[in-house]
């Protein structure tokens, strides 16, 4: 690059911008935290195949949220073209279009993270289940207040 074009764009002089290589290991390290991280993404994506209704839920709530915001476009539009008077009302539908994608993106999201949370919670019932199918006997010894006092004072 020329001077004048660094200038122009205010950009960095090349030599600092070339100077800025992350070394081999820590190039390895970010591929592998990604691996992981889309290895668990994977994991999660296949667990939630796995649950009936949540795809038909999910398409529902993007129907719903594509036609809101096609709703929110037409209103602005009209908005723009009508009086003063009667504009202010034809926005605040416009804006409520947008709450509502906004609400059916939002119930796309809660549904999964209920599912996540259904799940961690049975996977943490099953690993106590399979712990042990027999109950320890609690022993339990009644005092009554003289006693605990003596205990207490230490003799």
């Amino acid at each position: 690059m020329t001077k004048k074009l660094e200038e122009e764009f205010n950009l960095p002089p090349i030599e600092e911008v070339t100077e800025i290589v992350p070394s081999k290991e820590e190039t390895e390290e970010v591929i592998e935290e990604t691996q992981q991280a889309l290895s668990v993404s994977e994991k999660i994506n296949a667990a939630f195949k796995e649950i009936k209704g949540l795809e038909d839920h999910e398409t529902e709530m993007s129907d719903i949220a594509k036609k809101a915001i096609e709703s929110y476009e037409t209103l602005m539009q009209l908005g723009m073209n009508v009086s003063d008077m009667a504009a202010g009302k034809v926005f605040a539908e416009a804006s409520n279009m947008l709450k509502i994608a906004l609400d059916a993106s939002d119930a796309k999201t809660k549904a999964k993270l209920q599912q996540i949370d259904l799940m961690l919670k049975k996977a943490r019932i099953d690993k106590f289940d399979n712990k042990g199918t027999e109950t320890e006997a609690v022993q339990a010894t009644v005092f009554d207040r003289n006693d605990l006092l003596k205990i207490i004072k230490g003799g």
